[in-house]
């Protein structure tokens, strides 16, 4: 509040009666905040002012004003806008409260009713940067882009210039993906303030995206020396570390950020996506756990949490939280992909093919989700399908040994075409030689051939690659039955059936027994 208002407010409370007036001084010292008062006592001066009821309404107005600025920053949000609303009702030429409820609605994310708010706060104070700036975020929310930099452009444009107002406009400038005129306000704003870290962190992070590594370190490096507690500067730096190819450095950034700011979802994320990239799977899961507890509705954390826990092997809770992000983000990509491939390693082949279905709708060049499509289909016995999205795999990737290799075992699963089947594979060994899936899916398709010692060639080969290949081991014991070597045939076959217990009827579902 301004202090002409405040001098108004404390005189008028000077003429009342003697025992009267020295009560509401009392309450009105404290409800400005006079000397060291806390919120609590600041709250219950605003109250006793309120209470009291011996003001004029627009010192009324002032009472509840400044009791829902507290309130807001105590986290009280509804409490805070009850009191604007009575503000604004008791003196509506109050700027101040219709631009503080405008910041309280955002907080609630009710970007329209701030939008609304600040429009007034411009009318009553169109030369106040800060309505300006208020009313471009909102609009920034509501995705309306260019109304939010004209905002930007008024608040910028008012006397004296505002360092504040340019780098707003520079953020609006640099989410549109024009970074010279970014960097251009970040420039002028530094020059004004050069010592301050945000703006310098802020500059760097441009210089970064610019690819100006060299000097977007060397602006991190300066934030971080004037306050070494800035979060933002370090993850930062550890994201050009990442680019200059010293994990070591990110990942020790990223924990100072952490420490720095322990509350802050998106430095826990930073840390545990450096954990995860460091092979750190458990400090990671539990990094990306505090993300998620700060921030409950970051779809991101959820995803990458899931994706950590399904390379440990605990795909339900993988799942989780890959159904999480998706009722967030029902489109995210990310986690529908992801979710794809738990489900096809939990069986559930309908649902994984209806995943990849959805990420190739918005993507259909995303190979991973083409193949895991086949593959769902080939476990449905859909092999026509399969052998669909295998052809368009392999036109999308001709040097895929993946895509070879799928198509192979689209035609060894349907026993058809095994000529071009072979071909498939030999294609997909020659890409990748040391593929342990290219030398199964052959051997499958030379077992229908009833080549049986270059099909039990092919199955040993897998197993040096891949010892623990209970399909390999499965498909060697067959070979090794059809060569009359029964005693280890029925042994590589009770091996296979300990390691996977269905895949016997798996098999046999391809019309392949023993």
């Amino acid at each position: 509040m301004r202090g002409s208002v405040l001098s108004v407010v404390l005189g008028a409370a000077l003429l009342a009666a003697a025992p009267a007036r020295a009560q509401l001084l009392e309450s009105w010292h404290a409800c400005v905040g006079d000397g060291e008062v806390g919120p609590l006592q600041q709250i219950s001066g605003c109250t006793g002012v309120i209470e009291a009821n011996r003001e004029i309404r627009p010192h009324l107005a002032v009472a509840f004003f400044n009791r829902g600025v507290v309130y807001q920053s105590q986290g009280a949000v509804d409490r805070a806008i009850a009191d604007y609303d009575a503000a604004a009702r008791l003196d509506p030429r109050l700027a101040d409260a219709f631009a503080a409820r405008g910041g309280a609605y955002y907080a609630k994310a009710d970007y329209a009713k701030a939008d609304a708010d600040y429009s007034q706060a411009i009318r009553l104070r169109p030369d106040d940067p800060d309505g300006w700036l208020g009313r471009a975020s909102a609009r920034a929310a509501r995705g309306d882009a260019g109304g939010a930099l004209a905002d930007y452009d008024r608040a910028v444009g008012l006397a004296p210039p505002s360092a504040h107002a340019l780098g707003q406009r520079a953020l609006a400038y640099a989410r549109q993906g024009d970074l010279d005129r970014a960097l251009a306000d970040l420039d002028r704003a530094l020059a004004m303030r050069p010592d301050d870290a945000a703006t310098l962190s802020q500059r760097a992070g441009v210089l970064a995206r610019r690819g100006d590594l060299d000097r977007a370190m060397a602006d991190y490096d300066t934030a971080i020396r004037l306050r070494p507690d800035l979060a933002d500067a370090r993850s930062g730096r550890a994201w050009v570390w990442i680019a200059k190819g010293d994990m070591a450095r990110a990942r020790a950034d990223y924990a100072e950020a952490v420490r720095a700011a322990p509350g802050d979802a998106r430095a826990q994320f930073n840390n545990a996506y450096a954990l995860a990239a460091q092979g750190q799977t458990n400090a990671a899961i539990a990094g990306y756990g505090e993300a998620i507890a700060r921030d409950p509705r970051d779809a991101g954390a959820l995803n990458n949490r899931g994706d950590a826990l399904m390379s440990r092997g605990d795909l339900t809770a993988a799942l989780a939280d890959f159904d999480q992000a998706l009722a967030i983000r029902p489109d995210y990509g990310l986690a529908l992909g992801n979710r794809g491939r738990v489900r096809l390693q939990l069986g559930d082949h309908a649902g994984a093919a209806a995943d990849f279905t959805q990420v190739l709708a918005a993507d259909p060049q995303d190979l991973a989700a083409r193949l895991g499509r086949a593959i769902a289909y080939e476990a449905q016995g859909a092999y026509a399908e399969a052998l669909a999205d295998a052809d368009v795999a392999v036109r999308q990737a001709p040097t895929s040994s993946e895509a070879f290799n799928n198509r192979c075992w689209a035609r060894a699963l349907a026993g058809a075409d095994l000529d071009q089947a072979l071909a498939d594979c030999d294609r997909a060994v020659a890409l990748k030689a040391d593929a342990p899936e290219a030398y199964d899916s052959r051997g499958l398709v030379r077992l229908r051939r009833g080549e049986f010692a270059p099909a039990m060639a092919d199955y040993e080969a897998a197993l040096r690659l891949r010892p623990e290949m209970a399909s390999a081991r499965f498909g060697r014991g067959l070979a090794e039955l059809r060569l009359g070597r029964a005693d280890d045939g029925r042994s590589d076959l009770a091996a296979a059936a300990s390691r996977e217990p269905k895949i016997a009827a798996n098999y046999a579902r391809y019309g392949v027994t023993p």
